[in-house]
């Protein structure tokens, strides 16, 4: 009985020798466990390993406009006679508006009846010119009864507005006035009116 216990203890002992030990599982990845995929890192950040800094990746600002010292305009009216194709004894007139300033400028108004007479406030008033005006004339022509009006305007600082119109002695009212053509004027410009020239 003795032997049989002692052959039955080693049986035992070899057995738990000879035991492999339990194999560990290895996890499998899943879509919660799965690793994350790796952020990519700016090139120039790479190597030290920082962030991008905000304010050297923050666009940088368009500088402002400078703006031009005022200019002063001086405007004037000259008048100098013109042939008359038409009737060599009726000359006529030939008038300019004067630009006087950093670039001067000479525009041609066209050829009038006798020589013009440039309109005051008061007189720019009673024959109904637009008001605001900075120069106005009108030219008479007898022969025919008929009158060219011709008035200069300054739309918000930004261009001269020449309008014209013609106004028949016959006619019940004056015609409305038309604009001719506007001027483009530089920014930041003061407008003064100077006194006509006379060339």
């Amino acid at each position: 009985m003795k032997s049989f216990t002692l052959t039955l203890g080693a049986a035992l002992l070899l057995a738990g020798c000879n035991q492999n030990p339990p194999a560990t599982s290895t996890p499998t990845a899943t879509a919660d466990t799965a690793p994350a995929t790796p952020i990519a890192v700016d090139s120039a950040n790479a190597a030290t390993g920082t962030a991008p800094d905000a304010a050297a990746t923050a666009p940088v600002p368009a500088a402002a406009p400078q703006l031009r010292a005022a200019e002063t305009l001086k405007l004037a009216f000259a008048f100098k006679p013109a042939p008359n194709p038409d009737d060599a004894g009726r000359p006529r007139t030939s008038a300019h508006l004067l630009l006087q300033g950093r670039q001067p400028q000479d525009i041609d108004l066209g050829n009038f009846a006798g020589k013009p007479d440039v309109v005051d406030a008061a007189k720019a008033k009673q024959a109904g010119f637009p008001a605001g005006m900075l120069l106005g004339f009108r030219s008479y022509q007898a022969a025919t009864g008929t009158s060219q009006d011709l008035a200069v305007l300054n739309v918000d600082g930004r261009h001269l507005r020449i309008v014209q119109r013609k106004v028949e002695e016959t006619a019940p009212e004056p015609g409305p006035f038309e604009t001719a053509r506007e001027i483009p004027l530089p920014g930041n410009t003061q407008l003064v009116v100077a006194s006509p020239a006379k060339k």
